[in-house]
């Protein structure tokens, strides 16, 4: 089964040729990429749709492993409610910092690193989804 690209410029949507299409599991991807780098409230037509990644004070946590498997639950609800070609979300995070040093050695500024790893079930055909990989920079914002 494929899908349409998220990314088809507006141009070719008013022509009347075929679109590029997807494999299902690459569009699945694209989805769950933009379910992950909206913000909650960013979507007019729909407030709760986004993640609450980007709400957080990273600098305050107290208790990373709550707060991973806080997130975890949190993106995996996310997915499940608004990506339906797929069931049996889980999701796993893994948090990283990254510092970046200037030519003189003097560190620059530290960012966290997400790194976010999606399973589930592909409801159409009942076979897994190939594991999913997304990495999101925070602290400050940015994501890859």
């Amino acid at each position: 089964m494929n899908a349409y690209t998220l990314a088809s410029p507006l141009a070719a949507l008013m022509q009347p040729q075929p679109l590029p299409r997807l494999p299902l599991a690459e569009a699945i991807r694209q989805h769950i990429d933009l379910l992950l780098a909206t913000r909650l409230g960013e979507c007019r037509y729909d407030p709760q749709m986004g993640s609450a990644v980007w709400q957080g004070d990273y600098a305050a946590i107290t208790n990373p492993t709550l707060w991973k498997g806080e997130t975890e639950q949190t993106l995996a609800a996310l997915i499940q409610q608004y990506e339906k070609r797929i069931r049996n979300a889980r999701v796993a995070v893994d948090v990283d910092e990254l510092e970046e040093i200037d030519r003189d050695g003097v560190r620059r500024r530290a960012r966290k690193r997400l790194t976010i790893r999606v399973n589930g079930t592909l409801i159409d055909v009942d076979e897994p989804l190939p594991e999913l990989h997304f990495i999101l920079y925070i602290n400050p914002v940015a994501s890859q």
